[in-house]
């Protein structure tokens, strides 16, 4: 578990950083911030799942501590702008937990076996 625990640790503090910092910006520049920095996070998602032996857990706790993570631009967030580190952590919240479902099903259903069954030829 300690090897899972610094996979954790350094690929949510890596989305969460992207998450904090660009995001932040972004946001400022009403800019859609999540169609820039989605592909990112499902990246540190789907590597912290590879480097933890396919863990499925690993990825759920990666979008939880990159989500308290943004939620530290409350701190630099006047009260009235709120909203622009809510909308995103709840986006944060939704794409980590479906990305880590569609990691489940590929570790019940390996892709490979699906193209068998489709008869899909390579």
């Amino acid at each position: 578990m300690k090897n899972n625990l610094r996979v954790v640790l350094f690929w949510a503090v890596c989305w969460g950083l992207a998450e904090a910092v660009i995001g932040y910006v972004l946001h400022f520049v009403e800019n859609s911030a999540g169609i820039l920095l989605y592909p990112f996070g499902a990246y540190c998602l789907i590597m912290a799942f590879i480097k933890s032996g396919r863990k499925v857990m690993v990825p759920v706790l990666v979008t939880l501590i990159t989500a308290f993570f943004k939620l530290s631009n409350l701190a630099l967030t006047p009260p009235e702008f709120h909203y622009r580190v809510y909308f995103p952590v709840m986006a944060i919240l939704s794409e980590g937990l479906i990305t880590s479902g569609l990691l489940f099903i590929t570790t019940l259903y390996p892709v490979q076996n699906l193209f068998i069954k489709l008869r899909i030829k390579k």
